[in-house]
């Protein structure tokens, strides 16, 4: 009898669907167990061979096949009921009937196709799992390897910030001993330069003999000079947050480098500021 028909029990008022033996309508069953199980709700089944409970209730889609160990060329039916729930019983009975249709067939011809086609649909659905997996594993590898990747930038990112700090760090302390050089050394100099008493003025220096020692042999007259005041420490302040505001990275290591080749070689000084004075007037 071909066709799909539906009734109900008369107490348990389940459906039943009898239709004619077909592997593409089993395999539709397998694989809407296979899709409940992936989904985290697997449901319940069990199959019976011409009125043998062959797989008992269970959700186990890997036991779904062992029907097939208990099919012969005698079989009449194969039952597989698939329950609503896990905590009922009320299910639907999909009913095949294997013995429909085989007189107008040669019956070994028959079941020859059957097998065939039973042994490639098997062997199809074993490459799927199989590439399925493989897919999963590669895809797992790629995640971690990817969160590995992220939290090794994360760390190469805090290391540049930290280098870059302490870079910033360096030309700033860098830029401190420049200016309390280039203030000392101004300073020291500052009566044997030209307009001395005016740069002096600035820079918080005492140009006035601060003590008169006896003239010498010589007739020569000595100077003390006078201790570093509040007033001093505040011009050296004032002039080192002049030079980290106004100069650049570059324009601070130029400084720097002529700060070096003065104090090397101070007679040099007159004729920088003289230089300084002269394109001032200009």
């Amino acid at each position: 009898m071909c066709g799909l028909y539906r009734r109900f029990q008369a107490n348990e008022y389940m459906p039943i669907i009898e239709e004619r033996y077909e592997q593409s309508r089993i395999d539709s069953l397998r694989r809407s167990l296979q899709r409940e199980a992936d989904k985290g709700k697997p449901r319940d089944y069990e199959i019976f061979v011409d009125g043998f409970k062959i797989v008992p209730r269970t959700n186990d889609v890997a036991e779904f096949d062992d029907y097939e160990q208990e099919i012969r060329d005698t079989t009449r039916n194969v039952s597989f009921l698939l329950y609503d729930g896990p905590g009922t019983n009320r299910n639907t009975r999909y009913s095949f009937s294997m013995q429909q249709g085989k007189a107008h067939q040669p019956e070994q011809a028959a079941t020859l196709g059957e097998i065939d086609q039973i042994v490639a649909q098997k062997l199809s659905e074993r490459e799927r799992d199989y590439e399925l997996a493989r897919l999963r594993e590669k895809f797992d590898a790629s995640q971690e390897q990817l969160r590995e990747a992220e939290q090794y930038a994360e760390q190469l990112q805090e290391r540049i910030t930290q280098l870059e700090v302490e870079q910033k760090g360096k030309m700033l302390k860098l830029g401190d001993i420049g200016a309390s050089v280039l203030m000392g050394l101004l300073r020291s100099n500052a009566r044997n330069l030209p307009g001395g008493e005016v740069l002096a003025g600035l820079l918080g220096t005492d140009v006035t003999p601060a003590t008169h020692e006896p003239i010498s042999p010589e007739g020569s007259v000595t100077y003390s000079r006078a201790e570093p005041t509040e007033e001093h420490t505040k011009g050296q302040l004032a002039l080192l947050e002049q030079m980290q505001q106004r100069l650049d990275e570059p324009q601070l290591i130029g400084v720097l480098t002529v700060i070096e080749h003065l104090t090397e070689q101070p007679q040099h000084i007159a004729t920088v500021v003289a230089l300084l004075q002269t394109q001032k007037a200009a």
